[in-house]
């Protein structure tokens, strides 16, 4: 039988996103030697390592896995290592993170991106929006047909959107901007908005557009035996715990697009397994942190790698309620001039790039110049820590990481870097299970974190309004809000890209974070098998190729 690691499922709040859940857990530092990291001259042996989602519960052999044959030619099976298990059918549970295969596995979306994140059809043949950008008219496919022989519609789309829109859970909030849903004809679903949306196309491309069979949604059931539309029908009775089958929906319209007849998703976390499981052709494809970038292409096997988000401090407390020094933005400008990028992205695996805002590279919120705002010069960090009232640094809490990394390297590293402005940091230990809690109650005032990057308006969702996950404090700032209004509001296109633009120069001028370097994912896969470029995110199913195709 497969060998399985099994994650410990970690908690979320309703509107935490399971894919952020999934970069939260995990490895930051990992040194050789805990005590080296006592000497600043072998501060280099440090590593920083990507947040992950779970611990490691159960280990068994691997065996008998599906996937190439030894030669690394792909049989009709791609057989893909996930870094999650499978989780929930049910479109507001979904895991939008590693457990994305999942559930595109068997459903259609309303929407679809392609590989640079543009919005195509799905099961929508085409859309448009009002003047307004506050009604959007879809105009659906007439040949599609459920697998349990139930006709695709505007009603079938209604009551799965309905029905998405009144349901707790961990995607819900995809579908807040939703007021009214019409089935205008059989072909035709116009939804009405409460304002401008500027996620609502590529949540209907997600989670929020996926598609349940509507006698399923009656029955119910689905979360466990899903009913879709998509290229691949799920096989429980060839599935067990660890290794989920499927196999290939014939009557799927675009088949062409998923060239392999079955497909088997191995719930494995640990590099050394998946490597093995490639090189001795038990797997086909699997993710790991960019430091394993060299050992995978001496190994033969192809790589890519794909930006996911980026690592650095949350300055949370933007008032000062907890902490009255974060109130200041010269103080929150001194910790970004103090924090050493250049050093943090050498001790970083694979040497990612430093940054200083939010935003994926190639979203239109991101600006290149910005990531020279902030050089490192202690001298000007100590002056702007005077101007504000602080000559002499201030205490702060933050939560200890060290149950997680094994050492004490990313408390060490921050110590002596903060520690040159005067601000001594306090680490407090917080159960794991209550640590996703802690940071975003408001319990810490600044906090070390990895966090996912998406498209310009869901950043904003997540980190930056007042109602965000990572805006703990619920922080406002009139000029930022009245940008934020802007961007929102603006015709899609150049325009709107320059408007988030703005939002950016605001974010990082009065340093609401202060993001250090940017994190990677290196994916490998076997000879015969290839792995599109995605501009962004953990990579959709159908990016899995046939070499050559």
């Amino acid at each position: 039988m497969c060998m399985y690691i099994i994650p410990l499922p970690v908690g979320s709040t309703r509107r935490f996103r399971s894919e952020q859940a999934y970069r939260l857990i995990g490895l930051l530092f990992r040194t050789s030697r805990g005590p080296d990291l006592e000497e600043s001259a072998t501060l280099r042996k440090s590593r920083i390592f990507a947040v992950a989602t779970a611990v490691v519960l159960a280990v068994t052999p691997l065996a008998g896995c599906g996937g190439s044959t030894p030669g690394g030619v792909p049989d009709d099976t791609l057989t893909m290592a996930t870094a999650s298990p499978i989780g929930s059918f049910d479109p507001v549970k979904f895991d939008i993170g590693p457990g994305k295969p999942y559930w595109q596995a068997v459903y259609d979306t309303l929407l679809r991106q392609d590989a640079d994140r543009n919005i195509i059809p799905g099961l929508a043949a085409a859309y448009s929006y009002d003047a307004a950008h506050t009604t959007l008219t879809l105009n659906l496919r007439k040949d599609i047909r459920f697998s349990d022989g139930a006709a695709f519609d505007a009603n079938a789309a209604k009551a799965n959107l309905s029905r998405f829109t009144s349901t707790p859970g961990p995607n819900s909030a995809m579908g807040e901007s939703i007021t009214g849903i019409d089935a205008a004809r059989p072909d035709q679903l116009i939804l009405h908005l409460s304002a401008p949306d500027p996620a609502l196309l590529p949540n209907l491309g997600s989670a929020l557009g996926a598609m349940v069979s509507p006698d399923a949604l009656s029955k119910g059931g689905f979360d466990r035996a899903p009913v879709g539309s998509g290229p691949y029908l799920y096989d429980p009775a060839d599935s067990q715990p660890g290794t989920v089958i499927f196999r290939r929906n014939s009557a799927y319209p675009d088949g062409s697009l998923y060239p392999f007849d079955r497909l088997e998703l191995v719930a494995l976390s640990d590099p050394n397994t998946i490597r093995n499981g490639l090189t001795t052709g038990r797997l086909d494809t699997g993710s790991f942190v960019s430091t394993d970038a060299a050992k995978l292409k001496a190994a033969g096997l192809s790589t890519i790698q794909m930006a996911s988000g980026w690592n650095g401090l949350v300055l949370a407390d933007r008032a000062g309620t907890v902490q009255p020094a974060l109130g200041k933005p010269e103080v929150r400008q001194a910790i970004n001039m103090v924090v050493d990028r250049d050093l943090f992205r050498t001790l970083a695996p694979g040497n990612p790039p430093a940054t200083t805002q939010i935003f994926a590279p190639g979203s239109g919120a991101y600006e290149e110049t910005l990531n020279s705002a902030y050089p490192h010069d202690i001298a000007k960090a100590k002056e702007l820590m005077t101007r504000a009232g602080y000559p002499g640094g201030f205490a702060v809490t933050m939560p200890d990481m060290t149950s997680f990394t094994g050492s004490p390297a990313l408390n060490t590293a921050l110590d002596m870097q903060l520690g040159t402005i005067g601000i001594t940091v306090t680490w407090e230990k917080v159960p794991p299970q209550q640590l996703l809690t802690s940071m975003t109650s408001g319990r810490f005032p600044m906090f070390f974190m990895q966090l996912g990057m998406k498209s310009s308006w869901e950043d904003l969702q997540l980190s930056v309004l007042p109602a965000a996950t990572w805006n703990p404090f619920h922080a406002t700032d009139p000029e930022l809000t009245a940008l934020i209004s802007t961007a929102q509001h603006a015709e899609p296109g150049s325009a709107q890209d320059a408007a988030f633009q703005a939002v950016n120069r605001r974010l990082v001028q009065s340093a609401w974070f202060a993001p250090i370097f940017g994190a990677e994912t290196v994916w490998a896969s076997v000879a015969g098998v290839r792995i599109e470029q995605q501009e962004r995110g953990y990579p959709d199913l159908v990016r899995f190729q046939r070499a050559g195709s």
